[in-house]
C-alpha cells in the first residue's frame, strides 16, 4: 500500500511535459494528470474493498461478547496473509478476554463445581486458563460431589494442543517469527506436518540449513505439499543436503501432483531449465499453464518470457495481457514497453499510455516518465478515450 500511495501522490503532482506553443497539447496533458489522479482514487477504493470486508468481520466479532467465535475465525483464516493485521488484532482480543476470565475465576472458590463451569464455558478458547484453575482445584482437599462431572483431562489436552497448533500457524502467517519458533516446536515434534514446514522455513530464515532440511524431510514424509516443495528446493540448491537435481525434481513433482500452484510453477521452470531431467519446453508449458490457470502471476510472466524466446509473440502477448488484467504491475509495465516500441513500423502510443498508466496506478514507479512521454504524443481526444478505458480497466471491464 505504501508504494501505491506514493504513486498516487506522484500522479496528482506530476507535470506532464509538452510544448507551450500547443494549447491543445497542454490541455490534454493537464487533463491526463487529472484523469490519473481521479482514477487513482477509484483504484485505491477498489483495493480497500477486501480490507473493508475484513474490518467489518472483525468489528462484528469484537462487538459480541463470546470468545469462541473469535477462536473459530482465527482457526479458519490462520494461513491467510491478506488478513494479517486483522488476525493479529483478534488474537490479541481473544487473549485479553481469556485473561479477564482467568482474573474473574481467581476470585472464585477453587472447587470442582467452578472448574466444571469454567471448563464448559471456556475450554475451547482458553485451555491454558482452565488448566491453571484445575491446578488450583487439584491442590485443594475438596471432593467432587456425586452430581458434578469430573474434569476431562483428555478434552483439556486436546484443546491445549489445538490452540498451540493454531498459534503456530497464526504467528507464522503474521510473521512473528520469534514467537512462531516457540509455538511451532512442540506441534512439529508431535508430528504436525504444517508446523514442521514452518519450522523448516524458520530455520532457513535463521540460516540453519541442516535444521531446515531435517524439518522439511519430516514434513515431506507426510506428503505435505509445501513441505515437499521446500525440501525439493533445498535439494535443488544444496542447502542442508547434498545437491541433487533429480531428487529435487521428484519432490517438486510430488508437490505439484497435489495441485499446489507454487510447485507447478517450480516444476515448469525446472523442465524449462533442464534441472534433474532433459529440458522440455512442452512440459514446462504444461506445468506453467496449470499454475497460471490457478492465478499464479509468476507463471503468467514465465510463459510470456518462454514464448517470447521461442518467437511466438502472439502467445507471449496473450499471457502478458492475462497477468496485466489480474493486476500485475510488472506485466502492465511490460505491455507498456511492448506497445511503446516500434511494431510493424509504428508504435501504438495509446496502448502504451494505457498500460503504463495502470502500472503506475498499481505502484510501478518506473512507469511515471513513460506516462509523461506517451501523454505528450496523444491528442486531447485520445486522452479522453484513454480515460474511459482506464476507468473500465480498474473495474475489471477490459476492452
Amino acid at each position: 500500500m505504501r508504494a501505491l500511495t506514493a504513486a498516487l501522490v506522484l500522479l496528482s503532482a506530476m507535470g506532464l511535459g509538452g510544448c507551450s506553443s500547443q494549447p491543445e497539447k497542454e490541455q490534454a496533458e493537464s487533463a491526463s494528470g487529472g484523469f490519473l489522479g481521479k482514477f487513482g482514487e477509484i483504484f485505491t477504493a477498489q483495493g480497500r474493498q477486501d480490507q473493508q470486508r475484513f474490518q467489518a468481520e472483525v468489528d462484528a466479532l469484537m462487538g459480541q461478547p463470546l470468545i469462541d467465535p473469535l477462536t473459530r475465525y482465527l482457526e479458519e483464516h490462520s494461513g491467510d496473509e491478506a488478513r494479517v493485521d486483522y488476525l493479529a488484532k483478534l488474537a490479541s482480543e481473544r487473549d485479553s478476554r481469556c485473561q479477564a476470565i482467568a482474573k474473574r475465576y481467581a476470585g472464585e472458590a477453587a472447587n470442582q463445581q467452578n472448574l466444571q463451569k469454567m471448563q464448559r464455558g471456556y475450554l475451547y478458547s482458553c485451555p491454558g486458563e482452565v488448566k491453571a484453575f484445575a491446578g488450583r482445584v487439584a491442590g485443594t482437599a475438596s471432593r467432587t460431589p456425586a452430581n458434578v462431572e469430573a474434569p476431562r483431562p483428555a478434552a483439556m489436552a486436546e484443546s491445549l494442543g489445538r490452540k498451540e497448533v493454531n498459534n503456530c500457524y497464526l504467528l507464522f502467517t503474521i510473521k512473528n517469527y520469534r514467537q512462531a519458533l516457540e509455538a511451532c516446536r512442540e506441534p512439529a515434534q508431535q508430528g504436525d506436518a504444517r508446523a514442521q514446514h514452518h519450522m523448516a522455513s524458520l530455520a532457513l530464515i535463521n540460516r540453519d540449513q541442516e535444521a531446515a532440511a531435517s524439518w522439511a524431510t519430516r514434513s515431506a514424509a507426510q506428503q505435505f505439499p509445501p513441505g515437499q516443495l521446500l525440501l525439493g528446493n533445498l535439494y535443488k540448491d544444496g542447502q542442508g543436503v547434498k545437491k541433487d537435481p533429480v531428487q529435487a525434481l521428484k519432490l517438486m513433482q510430488q508437490a505439484a501432483d497435489s495441485g499446489l500452484p507454487e510447485a507447478l510453477y517450480e516444476l515448469g521452470i525446472a523442465y524449462q531449465q533442464g534441472m534433474g531431467a532433459e529440458a522440455s519446453s512442452a512440459r514446462a508449458v504444461q506445468y506453467l499453464t496449470q499454475a497460471a490457470n490457478q492465478g499464479h502471476i509468476p507463471a503468467h510472466l514465465a510463459l510470456a518470457a518462454l514464448f517470447e524466446t521461442e518467437n511466438q509473440p502472439d502467445k507471449a502477448l496473450a499471457w502478458l495481457v492475462q497477468a496485466a488484467r489480474k493486476g500485475s504491475a510488472k506485466a502492465q509495465f511490460r505491455l507498456g514497453d511492448h506497445y511503446a516500441k516500434i511494431r510493424n513500423g509504428a508504435a501504438d502510443n495509446k496502448e502504451a499510455y494505457f498500460w503504463y498508466s495502470l502500472a503506475l496506478l498499481n505502484g510501478e514507479s518506473r512507469a511515471k516518465p513513460e506516462v509523461n512521454r506517451q501523454a505528450a504524443l496523444l491528442t486531447s481526444a485520445q486522452l479522453d478515450a484513454a480515460q474511459a478505458r482506464i476507468q473500465a480497466g480498474l473495474k475489471g471491464q477490459w476492452r
